[in-house]
């Protein structure tokens, strides 16, 4: 081989140091989709997150859309789409709220525009339905709020909290609410 590169004119130093310099160029370059790669697979086998999950990555909260070998997807509460490299998610701090005990719960809705309804409205509705249940809420954490206007409608979300871990509970007070959302629109 030192003969055949001798034949062309290149000096065996030069080929070890321009092969350095390729080598190095090379690992710089693939350094993070290499580490991202690992964290991936790192990530994918812990049972840390799976889709559908409700998470916060580092100051992100989402819904786990998608988990690939480079990045994890999240949709937020403004259905932004969000992408985080998976070596962020691994070294950054990292909640899973759908595995802990949930305490917190959304009411998501639409209502048709032409229906002549004011957010005041609703959230009067809304705070009346829950002096039902003042014994089971944590009544720092109620709100309602507009998440999307579109031609034909205007999406809300409700969110409230309960003071203890009562699925059962929640489903009464969310079912409880959205009945009397559709009577006020029927009678509208």
């Amino acid at each position: 081989i030192v003969s055949i590169l001798a034949f062309f004119g290149v000096e065996p130093k030069e080929l070890v140091t321009g092969l350095s310099i390729l080598a190095a160029s090379i690992a710089i370059i693939t350094k993070d989709i290499a580490l991202d790669i690992i964290c991936g697979i790192q990530i994918s086998f812990s049972k840390v997150l799976a889709i559908g999950d409700y998470v916060k990555i580092a100051e992100l909260k989402g819904t786990v859309v998608d988990i690939n070998i480079y990045k994890i997807i999240l949709l937020n509460e403004n259905d932004d789409i969000i992408y985080i490299p998976n070596s962020k998610a691994y070294f950054s701090e990292l909640i899973n709220y759908t595995q802990k005990e949930i305490r917190k719960y959304n009411i998501d809705f639409s209502i048709n525009n032409q229906i002549d309804l004011s957010i005041d409205e609703l959230n009067v509705l809304f705070l009346k339905e829950l002096e039902n249940y003042t014994g089971f809420l944590d009544s720092t954490e109620q709100n309602l709020r507009i998440i999307g206007i579109a031609k034909d409608e205007t999406r809300y979300k409700i969110q409230f909290k309960l003071n203890q871990v009562n699925p059962k509970m929640a489903e009464a007070i969310k079912s409880r609410i959205m009945d009397s959302i559709v009577k006020k629109i029927h009678n509208h």
